[in-house]
């Protein structure tokens, strides 16, 4: 009868009766991670504070508003009493428009003001420096690229934690079933024991198996105490990525089991992999500082230029703008500006420098690639190997099971000895614990390889 159930127990391996337990698979623990972990919704506020200094770079286009009032009496004199109210419209193109109204009263108005009411209608032009692009505009882009820089930190962030988070998942997976096994194995040498006590006692047994028999049980109930803490360390450490939805901490419950070791994920082509390289978030990343640095190429070039400002003013008396549509020919106002250093040493300087940053991210971004693709080949390479070894070593684990089998017959026909069962059993117990660290290390392989292209974050 003991024979019997010994066989039965490792026929079905190191699996126990348990109570009905929940499962928690690697893909719901992903899940739960990527919606309730802290450094995941810290990752979305990179986003929404690139977007809020995009708005603020926008600012430099709103139309603004101005009304001005300015009067003066001494000496019961009114020496003047002005009220102007403007409204500037800057524009994308660098084109800046303007209207509002002039009201100049007193005794002693400047010369070269209009006294009365007025009104005019406006606008300021560069035509040389500032006219493709100014510093309004190079803000405006940049924070714009910096938006989608932000997107992609976002996604390294979601990328590394959800790495870090399946290497926490796979090692909770293997403390539990490496503390299943040593249970197992522990019940089977109980029960053992109990058998050769009781030969013992009928006298079938020497006194001396029983010796052999309790120092093999307390090596698997020490062996049972060391899975326990390490079962118990890798369910904290599964608790630091686990939160509710209302952001507080949540403890794992011990009743809450892996999924089965033995599910295995697929390994897709590696030039399928190969093709995912430039789309990681560093590599994006890198392409974006490269656009930043060409928006600034494109202002310093803008101080190699002259500066040629052009204004124009359409003046009407009263508030009636546009009463008198001739341009050039009465009531209006107007003037350039055009200047340029006679060197341009800080201008030439300036944009060499622009050049050279291009130039240096240039090459960064290729190393950069080359390391990320030879990142994705050490990591494909891995998990193509430890998924070799694991069928390997899925034979081995049957064979070990085999001599098992056989040397516990003999046993019980009286050719062999406790020594050799307990040999055999202990090389048994170490081919199942190395298969579950093989199993666990091949799953987190594949995972890797993702993480190497960057996919994790998506």
């Amino acid at each position: 009868m003991y024979k019997l159930r010994l066989y039965i127990m490792f026929f079905l391996g190191f699996a126990v009766q348990l109570q009905a337990q929940e499962k928690l698979t690697y893909d719901e623990f992903i899940n739960i991670v990527r919606k309730y972990h802290p450094v995941a919704q810290q990752a979305t506020l990179q986003t929404d504070m690139a977007k809020a200094e995009l708005q603020s770079a926008r600012g430099a286009f709103e139309p603004s508003f101005y009304i001005n009032k300015n009067q003066k009496e001494f000496g019961g004199k009114d020496y003047y009493n002005y009220l102007t109210t403007e409204l500037k419209v800057p524009t994308w193109y660098g084109l800046d428009l303007k209207a509002g109204t002039e009201n100049n009263q007193g005794q002693f108005t400047a010369t070269e003001l209009t006294k009365g009411r007025s009104s005019f209608v406006g606008a300021s032009l560069p035509l040389a420096k500032g006219l493709l692009i100014d510093k309004r505009r190079a803000a405006v882009k940049q924070a714009r690229e910096m938006v989608a820089f932000s997107d992609e930190e976002r996604r390294l962030m979601l990328n590394d934690l959800l790495y870090e988070a399946t290497s926490v998942y796979y090692e909770w997976q293997s403390a539990y079933y490496t503390k299943r096994l040593a249970d197992s194995l522990l019940r089977v040498n109980q029960e053992r024991y109990q058998f050769i006590r009781n030969g013992v006692t009928l006298g079938d047994r020497p006194a001396i198996d029983t010796v052999e028999t309790l120092t093999q049980l307390q090596s698997f109930e020490f062996m049972l105490a060391e899975a326990e803490q390490t079962l118990n360390n890798a369910t904290f450490e599964m608790s630091n990525f686990l939160w509710k939805e209302n952001q507080q901490a949540y403890q794992l419950p011990s009743f809450v089991e892996p999924a089965l070791i033995l599910a295995e994920r697929s390994l897709q082509d590696i030039n399928q992999y190969q093709s995912l390289v430039a789309t990681h978030p560093k590599l994006q990343q890198a392409q974006i500082k490269t656009n930043v640095l060409g928006i600034e190429k494109q202002l310093k070039f803008q101080s190699l230029l002259p500066s040629f400002n052009v204004q124009y003013n359409l003046l009407n008396k009263d508030y009636t703008f546009f009463a008198d549509p001739n341009l050039f020919q009465n009531n209006y106002k107007w003037g350039f500006t055009v200047g340029i250093p006679l060197f341009l040493r800080e201008a030439r300087a300036e944009y060499r420098k622009a050049n050279l940053k291009i130039t240096q991210q240039t090459w960064e971004n290729r190393l950069l690639f080359t390391e990320q693709q030879n990142k994705v080949n050490q990591y494909y390479n891995d998990a193509v190997q430890l998924q070799r070894q694991t069928a390997i070593y899925q034979q081995t684990v049957i064979n070990y099971r085999r001599m098992y089998d056989a040397e516990l017959t003999r046993f019980n026909n009286g050719e062999s000895s406790l020594f050799l069962v307990n040999s055999r059993e202990n090389k048994l117990f170490e081919a199942q614990q190395k298969l579950i660290s093989l199993q666990a290390k091949a799953a987190k392989a594949i995972i890797a390889v993702d993480y190497a292209t960057g996919r994790l974050g998506f």
